[in-house]
Formats: C-alpha cells, sequence, structure tokens
C-alpha cells in the first residue's frame, strides 16, 4: 500500500508536458517482517493480494515499476453531428473536470477510512472515475444531438450528361453516417427507390442492403432524355425500408438544373418525411438594392419542376411577394397569373420595394400560389429573402446584395414549406 500511494503522489506531482518515464522501486519485506507483521494481523489482506504477493520474487529484492507517460490528446468528432462543440482547447473542459475527480478520488487513499481498501479499491477509484468521464462526455454527446435528432445520415451521387448519345447516367456510391434506429431483432435491410421528376416521372430502385452505418452501392442508371427536359426536373431519393415491410423513412432532393457533360458528385443530406405534402418546386429570383432611391428591386423571373394538376380542371401560377420591415409589412404585391409549361412558368416581371428606413433590417417574404379554374387557391410552398432566412442560399443572396448597392443578384431557390 505504501508503495501504491507513493506511485500515485509521483504520478499527480508530474506535469502532463514532461516525456520522460519514471521508474519506482519497491522494497519487498523480508520474511522475519512478514511474520511479524502476520501476529499483528496486518498480513491478510484477501486472496487476491496473497495471490498477488505469491508472485514477487524472494529475498527482499528490488522490483521496478514503470509509469507510463500521459500526453492529451482531442479527436475532432465525426461529421456534423456536433455543431455546437467547438474544437481545441475549448472541448477539454470536460475533460480537465473527469480529471480533477480522478485525482482527488486517488488522494482519499491517504485518509483513513479508505486506507484499508488496497488494491481492489484502487481499481474501483479508476474505473469509477473513468465511468464519470464516459458518463459526461455521452451526456455532452446526447445534449448536442438533441437539436440535431433529424439528421438521419448521407447518400453520394454521381451525376453526368453524354450529349452526344442524349443520355444521363446517375450513380448511387455510397450512404455513410446512417442512423435509422432499426427496431426488432431482425436484421435490417434498405434500399433506395429514385424518381425524375419530368411531366411523366421515371423511376427506378437500387439493390437492397444489409442496414450498416457506412454501405457501399457503386449502382449506375442511364436513360435517354433530353438535356433541356432533364435540367427542368430533380432527382428524388427515398430511402426505404424492407424488414419486416417495405416503408419510406427519409428522403432527399437534387436539383438537375446544373447538369452537364463533366462528371459531379454530390452529397446530399437525408430527412425525415414531412407529415405534409412536399413541393419541390423552385422559383429563380433576382434581387437589387438601390441605396440611391432607398429602395429594393425584385425579379421573379421563373418557376421549375412545378407538380401536375390531379384532376382534369387546369390551374394557374401566380407569386405573391411581401416587404417585411420594423416588425410589419410594408407592401404586397404579385404577379400575373401563368399556366405551366412542361413544369415550368415563366414571368420576368420587375418589383420595386421602398424602405421605410435604410437603418433597419428588411426581408422579402414570397409565396408560390396555385389557383384551379374554380378558384381553388392552394399554396405550394416559399421563400424567405433576409438575413434570418432558414435558407443559406437565400442568406448568401440578401448579404451578397445589401453589401454590394446596384449589383443584381440571381439565384434558384427551393421552396420551404408554408
Amino acid at each position: 500500500m505504501e508503495c501504491l500511494k507513493n506511485c500515485c503522489k509521483n504520478f499527480m506531482k508530474k506535469k502532463e508536458n514532461e516525456q520522460e518515464t519514471q521508474v519506482i522501486t519497491l522494497k519487498i519485506p523480508t520474511n522475519n517482517e512478514a511474520a511479524l507483521r502476520d501476529k499483528l494481523g496486518e498480513g491478510r489482506m484477501g486472496d487476491k493480494e496473497d495471490y498477488f504477493l505469491s508472485k514477487l520474487p524472494p529475498d527482499g529484492r528490488e522490483v521496478p515499476f514503470v509509469l507510463p507517460t500521459f500526453k492529451p490528446s482531442y479527436i475532432q468528432p465525426r461529421g456534423s453531428n456536433f455543431p455546437n462543440l467547438q474544437p481545441g482547447p475549448q472541448s477539454w473542459t470536460l475533460k480537465q473536470e473527469g480529471k480533477r475527480q480522478l485525482s482527488s478520488s486517488m488522494c482519499d487513499l491517504n485518509s483513513p477510512q479508505n486506507h484499508m481498501q488496497r488494491y481492489d479499491s484502487t481499481s474501483s477509484t479508476f474505473s469509477s472515475a473513468s465511468s464519470t468521464m464516459d458518463s459526461i462526455d455521452s451526456s455532452m454527446e446526447s445534449i448536442a444531438l438533441f437539436g440535431d435528432e433529424h439528421e438521419l445520415g448521407k447518400v453520394c451521387v454521381r451525376l453526368n450528361y453524354h450529349e452526344d448519345l442524349e443520355q444521363v447516367w446517375i450513380t448511387l456510391v455510397q450512404c455513410s453516417d446512417l442512423n435509422l434506429h432499426p427496431d426488432g431483432a431482425e436484421q435490417q435491410k434498405f434500399g433506395f427507390k429514385a424518381i425524375i421528376t419530368i411531366p411523366k416521372p421515371i423511376q427506378f430502385k437500387s439493390s437492397v442492403k444489409e442496414y450498416s452505418q457506412d454501405v457501399s452501392f457503386m449502382e449506375t442508371f442511364v436513360f435517354a432524355l433530353r438535356l433541356q427536359q432533364l435540367r427542368r426536373s430533380t432527382l428524388h431519393l427515398r430511402l426505404q425500408t424492407h424488414n419486416p415491410k417495405k416503408r419510406t423513412v427519409a428522403e432527399c432532393v437534387l436539383s438537375l438544373r446544373q447538369l452537364g457533360p463533366e462528371e459531379s458528385e454530390h452529397w446530399l443530406e437525408l430527412n425525415s418525411l414531412s407529415k405534409s405534402s412536399v413541393c419541390h418546386s423552385e422559383l429563380h429570383l433576382g434581387t437589387c438594392f438601390q441605396a440611391v432611391n432607398g429602395r429594393i428591386q425584385l425579379q421573379v423571373l421563373a418557376a421549375q419542376n412545378l407538380p401536375p394538376s390531379s384532376s382534369p380542371i387546369s390551374q394557374v401560377f401566380f407569386v405573391k411577394v411581401e416587404l417585411h420591415q420594423l416588425g410589419k409589412v410594408l407592401t404586397k404585391k404579385k404577379t400575373h397569373a401563368l399556366k405551366a409549361s412542361g413544369g415550368q412558368c415563366k414571368w420576368a416581371e420587375t418589383f420595386y420595394f421602398l424602405l421605410a428606413s435604410l437603418e433597419h433590417a428588411c426581408s422579402l417574404s414570397l409565396k408560390l400560389c396555385s389557383r384551379s379554374s374554380v378558384r381553388r387557391k392552394q399554396c405550394l410552398g416559399q421563400v424567405h429573402l433576409g438575413v434570418d432566412s432558414p435558407l443559406p442560399k437565400a442568406v448568401e443572396q440578401w448579404k451578397d446584395t445589401m453589401s454590394h448597392p446596384e449589383k443584381v443578384v440571381k439565384t434558384w431557390h427551393r421552396l420551404s414549406p408554408s
């Protein structure tokens, strides 16, 4: 026990940055000293201690104890599952607290109540401290994942178009960081159902794979379609589980607007299914800040990948726009209603919105709506342009517009649920 306490004291006094190896020698008591301790009732330490002492060399020879050096290290969490966890020294706060807990537990060996715990108590101390640190780490992980509970993984897709053959090549490469929480004791299986959203949608399926966090597919699908038609559509991937029955658990959408002869690779985030119907239409918008006149110029250029009518009744599409500033709606405007052609509408209309103040933030809210011949209106989705927009592309366009007066910024935006 004296050796163990000396080891603990020397270990705690040692600086973390030292790289030298420390050797401590233990003087084995002679037979006379051991016999004397037995008479005093201090020689029996239990079966484990008797076995340990029986393995020590006789005749009082010295036994070297080599203490390894410990150096703090940091491992960056994989992927984007920890957006609130900053790398580097800030992430070591909990580690240091765990280390201080370990230090206090080891120093308690000097107290009378822990003096008779011997070797088993030491292993329990290390185990308890390790469990505490693991518990803290797992709690931190749970807190970090709480806000990202919808992160189900990513899927990699490669695209290219052979103009001479008028063929589109779609390669489903792999899935990464899948988090589907499979139910039941049976091995989960899954696959992808894909849809190219042209007026007459094309559907195809991947092979079925055994569930794992990282799965390789490397499956290529080829279709003979015109490039102009494809650029007005999207690739919709639905992840389906097959055990015990088939059901769709996640989805992702990729616009084919940039499809071309050069192969492009895309990593798509899988999202949980929305309870309401999801519209995958896109709006092409242009913005310009005219600082001299104190107004915003908005161009509603076009919409694509519009949903077909579910009934023989014809429908038209239009866009409603609102200017928000000082906590209220200042101006409302609306485009003309147009019929879709090939899932596309082209307005090319320009609106001007006079700002109430140049010192207060403003934003534009746009809603894409449809109306049937019986005057039934439906909002398909919206785009919010402003620094508080949930869409990264919308925030980027707005910042670029407001930072560079008289510059026209044009971007395609996918609609968000209204």
